[in-house]
C-alpha cells in the first residue's frame, strides 16, 4: 500500500480517538454540572424550610363546637419547585380520645351524624386563615377500630387547598355496638399530596416587580443537560459517523 495511504489512514484513526475523546469529556463534564447545579437547589431547598405547627380540630356536637384535637405539622420550602416536592412532609400527632370525647362521639352515632374536623388553610396564618374540613359518618372510626387516615392536598406556596378523610372501614354496620366509657387510641396514617397551583384568582393584569419575574423564572425546571448540549452530542456523533464512513470505503 503506498506510503501516502496509509498516513490517510493513521490520520483518520487520530481523529476518529480524538472526536471520541471529546464526546467523552462533554458528556462527563454536563453530568457533572448537572450534579453540582441539582447538589446547590436541594441545598438552597433545605436551608429554605419552613416548619409550621398548627391544630387539627373536631368537633363532637354538631353544633360547631371545635376544640382541639392534636397538631398538624408541616414542612417545606417558602416555594415548592419541582425538584423540592419530596421536601415537603405532613405529619400528625397520635392521640387518645378521652372518656369524655368517647360519649360525643357515641352522641354523634345515635343522631347518625357526622364526625368533623378542620385545619387552617394557610399553616403560617393559623388565626387568620379560612379553614379545611372534612367529615365522616360518626359510626366509621369505632367500625375500623379508630383506623384513620388523612391526605393533605398543598399547593407550591404550602397553603392547604383540600383535606381528604376516611378510614379502614367503608361501611357502618346496622346496629353499632355502644362504645366503653374509656379512651381509646387513635390510630392516625397522614400523606400529604402536591398540587401544582393554587386556585387563580381573578384580578386584572398588571405589571410585574422584578421580584415577581425572579419567582416565575426560580419555578421554571433548569433545562436538563441534554437539553444545553444536544447540539455538541449530534455534532460528535455525525463526525465519528463520518470518520467510521471514510474507513468503511478504504479497501482491504
Amino acid at each position: 500500500r503506498p506510503h501516502g495511504e496509509s498516513g490517510k489512514m493513521v490520520m483518520r484513526r487520530h481523529l476518529w480517538l480524538v472526536a471520541s475523546v471529546l464526546l467523552v469529556l462533554v458528556v462527563g463534564a454536563g453530568a457533572s454540572m448537572d450534579m453540582d447545579d441539582e447538589d446547590d437547589e436541594y441545598r438552597s431547598d433545605t436551608s429554605d424550610q419552613n416548619v409550621h405547627s398548627v391544630y387539627l380540630e373536631h368537633d363532637l356536637t354538631g353544633n360547631d363546637e371545635w376544640t382541639p384535637r392534636g397538631k398538624l405539622t408541616y414542612t417545606g420550602p417558602k416555594l415548592v419547585t419541582a425538584k423540592s416536592k419530596r421536601l415537603v412532609s405532613v405529619r400528625v400527632e397520635q392521640v387518645s380520645l378521652s372518656a369524655a370525647e368517647v360519649a360525643g362521639l357515641q352522641g354523634l352515632m345515635k343522631n347518625n351524624t357526622h364526625y368533623r374536623v378542620r385545619l387552617p388553610s394557610d399553616v403560617s396564618d393559623p388565626d387568620g386563615a379560612p379553614k379545611v374540613m372534612a367529615s365522616i359518618p360518626a359510626c366509621l372510626l369505632p367500625a375500623s377500630k379508630f383506623h384513620e387516615i388523612f391526605r393533605v392536598h398543598v399547593d407550591q406556596y404550602g397553603h392547604i387547598r383540600g383535606l381528604w378523610y376516611q378510614t379502614l372501614a367503608t361501611a357502618c354496620p346496622s346496629e353499632p355496638a355502644p362504645l366503653a366509657d374509656e379512651p381509646v387510641q387513635l390510630v392516625t396514617s397522614v400523606s400529604v399530596d402536591m398540587e401544582g397551583r393554587g386556585a387563580r384568582l381573578a384580578v386584572e393584569p398588571k405589571a410585574q416587580s422584578p421580584e415577581e419575574k425572579h419567582e416565575q423564572e426560580a419555578q421554571k425546571p433548569p433545562a436538563t443537560f441534554f437539553q444545553k448540549y444536544w447540539m455538541y452530542i449530534i455534532g460528535g456523533v455525525v463526525l465519528l459517523s463520518l470518520l467510521q464512513g471514510e474507513d468503511d470505503k478504504r479497501p482491504a
